[in-house]
């Protein structure tokens, strides 16, 4: 009992905490998300409104943390004895599958966990609007979206205020893989951000500068999506066609490649915002994402003037037509106008309008 008693004289706290809009509702809940995510400054900000030995914190990511002795019996005659009501299991490997506790709260970067009565719950990064609570210093939004385009949406960056903000990214994203492997695998695909691409293209790259294979590869790409790293989106009624690559933070590719592609990175945020929201979604050969549910497209073009944009989706309307769209959002960086084209209407709309209105 010697290690959960040393546990339960510490309590946790945050340094600093902005609010996310992700709650936690449910007294028995698994938390999950990609690392670096802010899964463990949410469930620390949550533990505060309650006293102090009311709950038990224990992070399986510490390495003085003997698991070996964290039994269930042990856990649940330490939970009884005391009186404890939450039991925080931080960055859970799931060795423990017995516990009885009032309120159990897990975080997991594995979004496959599962226990039966436990409401699942994904952290992402920070999205545009929780970025706004984030930065206390500009208040202009077209200098936040600047900000944002930059830093990309992991906390602990966004929070950092040195100007090389590339190392930041390179630690924290190293701080994600403990295979090193893993990482450059990682790394290849962030530079391929929002590009068409095949896995088989990926081993070509990737096999003269290590030494891997096939399977090796097709195992990490699983476990990159599983965990929500990355993501590879189909295109529209073409299953076997090669698909685009988004990465969980956009801003990532900065810290990991001298390769800057502003257009990719914009991609790659509209992207993101639209996950979250509409997960059913293609890519097809005009429309950068077709929502299927609502037969809506979304178009980037940041800087595209509105009467060019106007001669684009006029060339492309009979593409439009076959994907039955009724609606297509031009997602910009300050054009704004609203047309109409063949019984489709198109809105040009500025990022943070876009993001913020919805």
């Amino acid at each position: 009992m010697e290690l959960l008693e040393t546990l339960y004289g510490m309590k946790a706290k945050n340094s600093l905490f902005y609010d996310r809009k992700v709650k936690i509702e449910y007294k028995k809940t698994i938390i999950y998300g990609p690392k670096k995510s802010g899964k463990t400054h949410l469930v620390v900000d949550y533990l505060q409104k309650f006293d102090k030995n009311e709950w038990l914190y224990i992070d399986f990511d510490d390495v003085r943390v003997d698991k070996f002795e964290l039994t269930d019996e042990k856990l649940n005659n330490f939970i009884k004895t005391n009186h404890i009501k939450i039991l925080v299991l931080d960055n859970f490997d799931f060795s423990c599958d017995s516990i009885k506790c009032e309120e159990i709260i897990i975080t997991t970067d594995d979004n496959t966990a599962y226990i039966k009565g436990f409401y699942k719950q994904f952290l992402y990064p920070l999205d545009f609007e929780e970025f706004i609570a984030f930065d206390q210093k500009h208040f202009n939004v077209e200098q936040l979206f600047n900000r944002f385009s930059n830093t990309g949406g992991l906390p602990e960056v966004v929070l950092y205020t040195e100007d090389n903000f590339h190392k930041k990214l390179q630690k924290t994203t190293r701080d994600i893989f403990t295979n090193e492997k893993e990482f450059l695998i990682f790394k290849k695909f962030c530079e391929m951000q929002s590009t068409k691409v095949s896995l088989y293209q990926i081993f070509n790259q990737l096999k003269s500068k290590i030494k891997i294979s096939k399977d090796f590869l097709y195992n990490v790409s699983n476990n990159l999506q599983k965990r929500e790293l990355i993501y590879l989106l189909k295109k529209y009624n073409q299953e076997k066609a090669a698909k685009k690559v988004y990465i969980f933070d956009f801003a990532i590719k900065n810290g990991l490649t001298f390769k800057k592609d502003f257009l990719k990175r914009f991609e790659n945020m509209v992207f993101l915002e639209l996950y979250k929201r509409d997960k059913e979604m293609y890519y097809s050969d005009y429309i950068d994402f077709f929502i299927t549910d609502k037969r809506e497209g979304v178009i980037c073009a940041p800087f595209t003037q509105i009467e060019r944009i106007k001669a684009k989706m006029k060339s492309r309307n009979s593409h439009f037509t076959n994907l039955k769209l009724q609606k297509i959002w031009i997602v910009t960086l300050g054009n704004i106008g609203d047309f109409k084209q063949n019984g489709i209407n198109f809105t040009l709309i500025p990022f943070w309008d876009w993001v913020l209105g919805r």
